[in-house]
């Protein structure tokens, strides 16, 4: 999605933001931090590789009129003129530390950074960053003590994990500015993307991809292993998946008619999917490209294996989605009184 190779660090302030029901106020920096090479470069892995790996894009809405959500407007005046910067990064402070009134919301540390020459698309575009950092974590350090050494445990932010941030690309912004999202802390979604950034998904393929096999999950759990067995559960799964590995594009009535050959289960994954939308307030399109960036994720992501009670697992092959189909069989055996799969094979190999 981006690339900051060629990004550097033109802003940069710190303000600490406690919790709002908690009454534990802001603290405001007055100065913007100049950080020398060796710590711009940390930095600028720490704030922006987690961006690499997002796939979901977001613009800014809001239900009246987008000149009224707060982040987009702060931006624009950002973006016109930098030397609003440290005005506006407080003015972002205070909005994020009104939204921060439920007793689980945690203090920490909130970085607003000026981005210049961010890769997006194709595009450089200046970027704004907003970062907050949650956990303190702790390490070791070495203290001269006169003639001695002493190893001293202090707490501090670690750069391998980035809490939570958000990136504004200097972008449409009359419509509501493009926003990635990073939440590793999610205890609460609402407070981060609805009511302090308050955006929404944009519907690119990644978000139809993601979408579309997101309800097939649901499918596969709550009507094809409720009814039939974890086996077909990850049959229908495997030939999902194997659609989306062999086509660009995906078109609703063709992806029924290569998964499904039983008319009956394939008449209740239309009317699963009617309802699915309705549940979740959106609507499936019913032909979009398909991502590889967010299938490889989503495979991640699927169970593709059988846990039995006796200890055993049988793991399938996302690669060979017929295999279970025509070399694995479940029965129950009268004597035992237990439940089998029967697996056919030719050969044992490495």
């Amino acid at each position: 999605m981006i690339d900051y190779s060629e990004a550097y660090i033109n802003k940069l302030i710190v303000h600490k933001i406690g919790n709002k029901s908690h009454d534990e106020g802001i603290v405001v920096s007055d100065e913007l931090v100049f950080p020398n090479e060796a710590l711009r470069n940390v930095l600028m892995d720490y704030f922006l590789k987690p961006f690499t790996k997002v796939t979901e894009t977001y613009h800014f809405v809001h239900n009246v009129d987008i000149g009224y959500n707060v982040v987009n407007d702060l931006a624009k005046f950002v973006f016109k003129d930098q030397n609003d910067f440290k005005l506006r990064s407080v003015d972002i402070l205070r909005h994020l530390y009104d939204q921060s009134n439920h007793p689980h919301i945690k203090s920490g540390d909130l970085f607003i950074v000026l981005f210049g020459d961010v890769l997006v698309n194709g595009e450089l575009v200046d970027t704004i960053g907003i970062f907050k950092s949650e956990d303190r974590l702790p390490f070791l350090d070495i203290v001269a003590q006169e003639d001695n050494l002493e190893v001293v445990k202090q707490l501090g932010i670690s750069i391998k994990k980035l809490d939570k941030g958000c990136l504004v690309f200097n972008t449409d912004l009359d419509n509501g500015a493009r926003v990635l999202s990073v939440d590793t802390n999610s205890y609460d979604t609402e407070y981060w993307l609805t009511y302090f950034l308050n955006v929404d998904y944009i519907r690119d393929s990644n978000f139809e991809t993601r979408a579309y096999l997101e309800m097939c999950r649901s499918f596969s759990e709550e009507v094809i292993k409720e009814k039939e067995s974890k086996k077909e559960q990850i049959d229908f799964l495997n030939q999902s998946i194997a659609y989306f590995d062999e086509n660009d594009m995906l078109l609703d009535n063709d992806f029924k008619h290569s998964v499904f050959e039983d008319e009956v289960l394939k008449e209740e994954f239309a009317n699963f999917k009617t309802e699915y939308e309705n549940d979740h307030g959106l609507v499936l399109a019913e032909t979009f490209d398909i991502s590889p960036v967010v299938l490889k994720k989503q495979k991640q992501q699927i169970k593709n294996y059988i846990k039995l009670d006796t200890n055993i697992q049988i793991r399938l092959d996302f690669r060979n989605p017929d295999s279970s189909r025509e070399f694995i069989e479940k029965g129950f055996d009268d004597e035992k009184k237990m439940y089998y799969y029967k697996v056919f094979f030719n050969e044992e190999v490495d």
